[in-house]
């Protein structure tokens, strides 16, 4: 009976974690967010991470050895389930039909560009204590992921999508689907071009150069444009499926066709680029603002602390090769 008993428990627990919502790009994505922003990353940023990172610890509180953007990544996702965790704090329930005013989509400060603002506050702050800065890091480098997909800036009375069954044309599923759940891990392999459904893909240094390239041409932006950018593409693109109605969930499963897919594909590729670059620009930004060097002795003072950023550079390239999960 006592056997019986834990079976039925772990089964209620089982039933409760797929009953939540899926609250971010999976962990493909946010990775590959964090090592694109790893590459481009200032040499005195790089070490200003290093140094908030030194220490850092997983959800138990255990010291994690994590020493990266990439690696940190979904440290966010991870405590779910942990008073440090704040499910509300990764999307914007910015409606996909009309308008609303930030106190109807973002009641009390509690979502995702409000959020992103005040961490990044908080890491520019020299004098915060480094626990407090170190995850307001760690928050930052989500949630800069989480705002640039498209259905964490949008909804239609359906939780971002995540009540939205849907199936991909052209493939197989051992499970029922839903639209957010494609947007954060299916959509993200397929515009990779990767099997793998957790690591960056190999080719991240040429991604990195590309992303450089379109954060240029599109600009560094803020969490507040970030988020009407990723509200016009829900509208445009993830929205634009047979069927959609407004305020309406479809009652049968969606079929995306060959169409959908290589439109979201584009946008999801350049959505992850974009986040990466302008989550490295931010960094850049608070942690490595320009300075002016008088004298001889902060001169030199200038060089030795680049020297050591290099070799910092220098040696995260190499434990983040270690740290990817295999």
């Amino acid at each position: 009976m006592k056997g019986l008993t834990r079976i039925a428990a772990a089964l209620g627990a089982l039933l409760l974690v797929c009953a939540c919502p899926a609250w971010a790009w999976g962990p493909q994505g946010h990775r590959t967010v964090g090592a694109i922003a790893d590459r481009l990353l200032d040499p005195r940023a790089r070490a200003a991470v290093a140094d908030l990172l030194q220490g850092d610890l997983d959800r138990d509180g255990n010291p994690s050895h994590r020493t990266t953007l990439e690696a940190v990544s979904t440290w966010a996702d991870e405590i779910r389930g942990t008073p440090a965790s704040h499910p509300s704090w990764h999307y914007d329930n910015r409606p996909v039909c009309g308008s609303a005013s930030r106190a109807q989509y973002c009641p009390d400060g509690q979502c995702n560009t409000v959020q992103l603002e005040r961490m990044i506050a908080v890491v520019a702050e020299r004098s915060a204590a480094h626990r407090e800065r170190n995850e307001a890091l760690k928050w930052i480098v989500h949630l800069v992921g989480d705002i640039h997909q498209p259905l964490h800036a949008a909804d239609n009375d359906d939780r971002g999508g995540n009540e939205v069954p849907v199936v991909l044309a052209g493939m197989r599923a051992r499970r029922r689907l839903d639209l957010h759940e494609v947007w954060d891990d299916q959509l993200v392999r397929l515009a990779l071009r990767t099997r793998s459904t957790r690591r960056p893909p190999s080719d991240i240094a040429a991604l990195a150069a590309a992303a450089r390239r379109l954060a240029r041409a599109r600009g560094e932006g803020t969490p507040e444009s970030w988020a009407r950018e990723s509200n016009r593409l829900a509208r445009e693109v993830a929205y634009r499926y047979p069927q959609f109605a407004c305020h309406r969930t479809a009652s049968a499963a969606v079929v995306l066709d060959a169409d959908y897919q290589r439109a979201a594909e584009r946008v999801v590729r350049e959505q992850l680029l974009l986040a990466g670059a302008r989550l490295a620009a931010l960094l850049n930004r608070i942690l490595a603002p320009p300075q002016s060097v008088h004298g001889a002795s902060e001169k030199h003072g200038a060089e030795r602390e680049e020297q050591r950023a290099r070799r910092v550079a220098d040696r995260l390239q190499r434990q983040a090769l270690r740290e990817r999960p295999a």
